[in-house]
């Protein structure tokens, strides 16, 4: 097994020089022991420590590369444990004894399949050639073969047609799968002097594992493993087996990646290929060979190879840019939306129903719908004049009819006032209806009205400078005057702010809600007013207050939710959760203290590390994300990720109790098996004596509305005893919420009484 970063750690020399280009010495080794650095990397590690390691640490799969793809490389059995390397590829296969007719049909056949699908081109990548015993006819279906520019796997146990075969396709550098027990001294001689991979066969494994053997002692390790056996059944269980013994048993002699021949498995009969096709490409089949490849097995193969070989933890994104649809053109309009991969794929198929030519602009929003990129700052009137500056949106299109989605209609005076020679008009709420929508030529009257809308150009404000301090008393002069209401009847409570029990940050005070959403708009303080009071009469310590990027008035919509929170709840401590850093200094300009320092929601260790030096600037507390460009793999790059942000935060003079570190919950649904390592992570926060917190409730998300306290409740319960010090909740579950409370009495972190649930 793949040694641990600790273990790497005890050989490095622990100067924390950052020559490597890592801060740290135990990042450096975390990094290693993930396969994200080679361990030479370190300029004062021992060559003993590296003769040590470097096995050690290399992929207990070995990675090997034909015609410009890798293959292989992996080091989980399950999808779930981490994430698949490298995806499968598929293969046809042709044959000797076909006639040239047979073979160019075949030929014509797969070249018609080729495609791009989420930014990824799909096609058939290999052509098996299988020798029927005529030398000459081998090398001529290889060199056919060759000239449509796909990888060929040489399929023969004759060394002297190999030889044929290798001359007449030249350099293109070929699999060889011939390898067998009988002659494998030859092929390997004829595979590495053309520097070419070698496929190895045998009647069964025990003979495939001593010729790989026999092979290695020969010094070549440039394999594939042909586990194509007598029956389904018997392949089915060699491809296991030898993924199995691999990466579970640590025998690395089968460590090399897989090839299936599906074209002697089941010749003429397509629907059984296909269906074992979808086996092998999740059960483990580098290499799948198949007789006949058209769209109709292609679509599905095609989009399960996508979906298994995509890291679940990162989410489908297309590639930003212009999509032109139905044959647009740049006279045509556009249509704006994110790149998250399903968005996509429902906004284009109801724009091509729709018929009507559009230019479909795909901006970066890290792989986030509509609504969740706003909330987090990722779509926003900002990122959108980056992505046109970027893409010289303007220089490609001359039509300037911007419509956006109606569920970011509240942006659309920020967007139009960063692009102001554009019309930007609102779309539709939702993609299906689009195609009325568009068909009823509703944007090009709402583009005209915009355009006659439009001040003259002397009228327009001026840019502001984003570096420019904050003039508070400008601030505090333009927003409305504070409404106190006393009819609320909910009165913070002061609590120690040294007292060991749960922090409860109550999370529904968030503009992704719509009825907050307007009420930020319009500075409406009541249905803030009332959610705050709910949360507070339920039992929260904290209210976060998410206002979203709130690019045009962050500052002053913070400084006025701020004041209308703490002047009417006995200044109840408040968490800043926005990306406007303008506005998270805004709002702490006038935050009360009395009840608790203000939290910054929040930082991570990618983009977001300087929301730490905001903090420090502050005497804030900080919540500290363990991710960077996306949810950590493991706990030992959480734990990276949390060293790197508490030495940041340590070295601008942080306590070490003011960053409350998120290991990141993640969703139950297609990630149930990595919640242990989220509770795990947390014991090792408390072994460390760091505190931590994070969103429960995102580990409950699609799930029906009865499961979810339930399952809260019980993942609050299992942190808790693990040393989770917080959590962002909503405080109006009462079985969540009586459920903390009981565990603050277990864990002595409240004295009991009788009546402590009303407490």
């Amino acid at each position: 097994m793949a040694v641990k970063g600790l273990d790497i750690f005890k050989l490095s020399p622990k100067k924390n020089c950052k020559e490597c280009g890592v801060p740290t010495c135990m990042a450096f080794c975390m990094k290693v022991a993930q396969g994200a650095l080679p361990i030479e990397k370190c300029p004062y590690m021992s060559d003993e420590a590296i003769a040590l390691l470097s096995e050690a640490t290399a992929p207990p799969m070995k990675a090997i590369e034909v015609g410009g793809m890798k293959l292989g490389g992996e080091t989980v059995m399950m999808r779930h444990e981490k994430t698949f390397v490298n995806r499968n590829r598929f293969a046809v296969s042709l044959c000797t004894c076909m006639d040239d007719a047979a073979v160019d049909a075949k030929l014509a056949e797969m070249k018609a399949v080729d495609y791009e699908r989420i930014g990824e081109r799909e096609y058939v990548e290999f052509l098996l050639v299988h020798d029927g015993g005529d030398g000459a006819r081998l090398a001529d279906l290889c060199k056919k073969a060759a000239a449509t520019e796909r990888a060929v796997i040489i399929d023969t146990d004759s060394v002297d047609n190999a030889k044929l075969a290798l001359a007449a396709i030249g350099d293109t550098k070929p699999v060889l799968n011939g390898a067998n027990k009988d002659n494998y001294e030859a092929m390997s001689a004829l595979a590495v002097e053309a520097g070419v991979v070698l496929g190895v066969k045998g009647a069964d494994l025990a003979e495939i594992h001593d010729t790989v053997a026999a092979l290695e002692k020969l010094e070549n390790k440039n394999l594939v493993i042909d586990v194509t056996g007598a029956t389904i059944k018997e392949t089915f269980a060699n491809a296991v087996l030898v993924r199995r013994t691999a990466l579970k048993d640590g025998d690395r002699t089968f460590g090399y990646p897989s090839l299936v021949n599906l074209a002697k498995l089941c010749h003429g009969d397509v629907h059984m290929e296909t269906a074992l096709a979808a086996l092998f490409t999740m059960k483990y089949g580098s290499i799948v060979v198949m007789e006949t490849m058209r769209y109709a097995e292609a679509l599905p193969l095609y989009g399960l190879r996508q979906n298994v070989f995509t890291d679940p933890q990162k989410p489908m994104k297309v590639e930003p840019g212009i999509y032109p649809i139905n044959g647009a053109t740049p006279d045509d309009p556009c249509a704006l939306t994110v790149d998250f991969a399903l968005t996509y794929f429902l906004v284009s198929g109801e724009l091509e129903r729709s018929k009507v030519p559009v230019n479909l602009l795909i901006t970066d929003a890290s792989g986030m719908s509509v609504l969740t990129a706003w909330a987090a700052g990722k779509f926003s009137s900002g990122s959108i004049k980056k992505f046109f500056d970027e893409y010289d949106i303007a220089g490609k299109i001359n039509n300037r009819t911007l419509i956006i989605p109606g569920k970011a209609a509240v942006m659309k005076g920020d967007i139009q006032d960063k692009l102001p020679d554009w019309n930007v008009v609102v779309g539709t709420r939702e993609a299906v209806e689009l195609v009325k929508y568009l068909r009823d030529g509703e944007y090009i009257k709402a583009a005209e009205a915009v355009a006659a809308s439009k001040k003259p150009a002397e009228e327009k404000k001026e840019a502001v400078d984003a570096n420019a301090p904050l003039d508070f008393e400008k601030i505090a002069a333009s927003i409305p005057a504070i409404k106190i209401r006393d009819d609320l009847n909910a009165h913070y409570k002061q609590r120690d702010p040294e007292s060991p029990k749960f922090v409860t940050i109550g999370e529904r005070i968030h503009c992704i809600s719509p009825v907050i959403r307007e009420a930020m708009a319009t500075f409406n303080p009541d249905p803030i007013l009332e959610r705050a009071a709910q949360q507070i009469k339920a039992g929260a310590t904290y209210l976060d207050v998410n206002i979203g990027p709130a690019e045009s008035n962050g500052p002053e919509l913070m400084t006025w939710a701020v004041k209308l929170l703490q002047e009417n709840f006995n200044n109840v401590p408040l968490a800043l959760d926005t990306a406007n850093k303008k506005a998270i200094e805004a709002g702490i300009h006038v935050y009360n203290r009395t009840n608790g320092k203000p939290i910054v929601n929040s930082a991570d260790a990618g983009s977001r590390i300087s929301n730490i030096d905001l903090a420090a600037a502050n005497d804030a507390i900080v919540i500290a994300l363990c991710s960077a460009d996306g949810i950590a793999k493991d706990n030992e790059e959480r734990m990276m990720h949390c060293h790197h942000m508490l030495e940041r935060g340590l070295s601008l003079g942080m306590d070490a109790s003011d960053l409350w570190f998120d290991p990141l919950f993640l969703v139950v649904k297609g990630m149930q098996d990595k919640q242990m390592d989220v509770l795990n992570a947390i014991k090792l926060f408390a072994d460390e004596g760091l505190k931590s917190t994070g969103g429960l409730s995102n580990n409950s998300n699609g799930a029906p509305k009865n499961v979810r306290p339930i399952m809260d409740s019980a993942l609050v319960a299992m942190a808790m005893m693990q040393g989770l010090t917080s959590a962002i909740v909503n405080p109006n579950d009462l079985r969540l919420m009586e459920t903390i409370k009981s565990c603050d009495i277990f864990k002595n972190n409240e004295l009991y009484s009788d009546s402590y649930l009303e407490i």
